[in-house]
């Protein structure tokens, strides 16, 4: 591989990570995306394109949320794909790769996000001395770090690695190689436990066994399962509403805690002070850099500044004091979903603009509000987009990239991208109309149905994907009388696809039992290798 396209590679890397902290939640370094585009770089479209659906479905359940760090599947991905086409050793080799280099990835995510507590400390000194170009520098310097916690491995690995690669691919004997093809149908287990672990509440787990009938005993594809799950979800809903409010418990990434009331009661829509419409078009474009310089003491405390920046520099024009006390107040701990972080970014600048207008509204009301909102709202959207809309979005597109369909990386990207917007702009546009009756409705029934119906399509979602991704089976034959009975075939009698539902209930169980997944994905390599090169499983 030439120097050129180990940069160009790295760059993609980079790019694809910086991408999240920057512009917006938009998933470019999922596999279903690089992979593609790595394949494209070198000259194998088609490969990268199967690479790529494959590792979406190892990676379904592997999601950044909160201070957590997944295994990197955007290095794991390029340097899959890369070294899969460049040592000429195909899908097999691509995922061996993949997988411990998504391991080691993560590493350096783990260092930027370290590295990136210096530069929201350092923003804090700016904050006090009232200069925000120095916090808007603390942004980039941090985005930077995080762009090269991706790229520089990434070059360095391409640089001195494929002909490592390449000699070690052709010393790999049979059995390895039999090992190696089982792990690449056995890793897609992991993601989908973690992502059950993410959704299943007990009075749901039973719609994840009725997504994996559907699709193990009919016709039923992923697209059809899910299909079916919002219909029923809105039956169900439609009659609990009808019936009285909504008692079943609801999976929260975080624990809601309650919405303080704002200091100085309810303010007429019509005499807001300052907020415009100019205002808040401004803060949406400048919120997609809510997770920017992410650090692990204050998460996306340094973004979420930054979105408010010239806003609040407006209202507390000729107020210094009260600017460097807003600044400093919205560089303390922030963390909620980034696609609808919105709403409170619009009640927050309603807050500090009837504060700037001289309403008695106390900073510890504004710090309320903003604290009791960013979990009830991060259990919403991890529910319905990370633990829903992304993994159905990430099978459908798997499933067409492992047919060879070159449309799936752009479907993944379109219908997830026009999502983002939607879901962001409306929230933020809702909330500034709204104001403090918004605050009402983040904690009411209604919204807490939503999120219980996002489960159950996500969790019939996931039971469907198991049926027909996980391929998983036993070539063994025992021998009564004179005839051979197939193993596989007597199973398969008893339940179709009976292997890999217990699998992935096998290593949900351990995932319960807080396993770590690095050990987790390393057991399942080192079962699969086992198994495989025994020919006991295929």
């Amino acid at each position: 591989m030439s120097i050129g396209t180990a940069v160009i590679l790295a760059c993609l890397a980079g790019f694809a990570y910086f991408s999240r902290r920057f512009f917006g939640d938009w998933f470019l370094e999922r596999p279903i995306v690089v992979a593609p585009i790595t394949g494209l770089i070198m000259g194998d479209f088609h490969t990268g394109l199967i690479v790529g659906g494959t590792l979406e479905l190892v990676f379904m359940g592997a999601s950044d949320i909160g201070g957590s760090v997944p295994p990197n599947y955007n290095i794991g991905s390029i340097l899959g794909t890369a070294f899969g086409i460049a040592a000429h050793q195909g899908i097999g080799a691509a995922i061996l790769i993949a997988v411990p280099a998504a391991l080691l990835g993560s590493f350096f995510e783990l260092l930027a996000k370290t590295v990136s507590v210096f530069f929201v400390n350092a923003a804090e000194r700016y904050a006090d001395k009232a200069q925000d170009r120095g916090i808007a520098l603390m942004v980039h310097l941090g985005n930077a770090v995080h762009f090269l916690a991706d790229a520089v491995p990434t070059f360095v690995a391409l640089a001195i690695g494929v002909e490592a690669v390449r000699a070690l691919a052709a010393s790999i004997p049979h059995w390895l190689t039999a090992g190696i093809n089982l792990a690449g149908n056995m890793l897609p287990a992991l993601g989908f436990a973690l992502l059950l672990n993410s959704l299943v509440t007990p009075a749901l787990f039973p719609f994840f066994f009725l997504g994996f009938l559907l699709a193990a005993y009919t016709q039923f594809n992923i697209l059809g399962v899910a299909a079916l799950a919002v219909v029923m979800a809105a039956i169900m809903q439609t009659r609990r509403a009808a019936e009285g409010p909504a008692r079943v418990p609801v999976p929260a990434a975080q624990p809601a805690r309650p919405v303080p009331a704002i200091a100085g009661g309810s303010v007429d829509i019509a005499v807001r002070p300052a907020v415009t419409p100019a205002d808040i078009r401004q803060i949406f474009w400048r919120g997609f850099a809510l997770q920017s310089a992410f650090s692990f003491d204050r998460m996306q405390a340094l973004g979420f500044t930054w979105a408010l920046i010239p806003f609040l520099k407006r209202i507390y024009k000729g107020q210094p004091q009260r600017y460097v006390e807003a600044l400093k107040r919205h560089l303390v701990f922030f963390n909620t979903h980034p696609w609808i972080h919105g709403s409170i970014l619009a009640l927050t600048a309603d807050m500090e603009a009837r504060r700037a207008a001289g309403e008695d509204i106390e900073p510890q009301a504004i710090q309320g509000m903003k604290s009791g909102l960013m979990g009830p709202l991060a259990g919403i959207g991890d529910s319905m987009f990370h633990g829903t809309a992304r993994p159905l979005m990430g099978g459908i597109c798997a499933s067409l990239a492992l047919t060879g369909n070159p449309v799936a990386p752009f479907l993944f990207i379109a219908v997830l991208g026009v999502l983002h917007l939607y879901v962001y702009w409306t929230t933020l546009d809702s909330a500034y109309r709204l104001g403090q009756r918004a605050l009402n409705m983040f904690s009411s029934a209604g919204l807490r149905r939503v999120m219980e119906s996002a489960a159950m399509v996500g969790l019939m979602t996931v039971g469907a994907l198991t049926a027909v991704w996980i391929s998983v089976g036993t070539p063994l034959t025992y021998t009564v009388g004179k005839t051979s009975v197939s193993l596989q075939a007597m199973l398969d009698g008893i339940m179709p696809k009976m292997l890999p539902l217990a699998l992935v209930l096998v290593v949900f169980w351990l995932v319960r039992r807080r396993t770590k997944t690095t050990t987790l994905m390393l057991s399942l390599i080192a079962a699969s290798l086992i198994l495989g090169g025994f020919q006991i499983l295929k």
